[in-house]
């Protein structure tokens, strides 16, 4: 699989959490990747392992937006 395609897989996995109303709770660096912690306004959790740096900015951008609530 090219990177490219490893950040398009990673970047549809979180779109699909936020579409469907999870926020990012919190995130956890290791040597493999970054660990996103998602909750679901109804009470269920998620986590997602994001490995490529593409898709950690891009996480980091959906996590900025929800910290200032646009």
């Amino acid at each position: 699989m090219s990177a490219y395609e490893q950040y398009a897989e990673e970047k549809r996995k979180i779109d699909a959490y936020i579409s469907q109303q999870y926020v990012i709770t919190g995130v956890s660096e290791g040597l493999s990747g970054d660990t996103l912690e998602l909750k679901h306004p109804g009470g269920d959790a998620a986590t997602l392992l994001v490995m490529t740096a593409d898709a950690r900015k891009y996480f980091v951008n959906l996590l900025l937006k929800q910290s200032l609530g646009s």
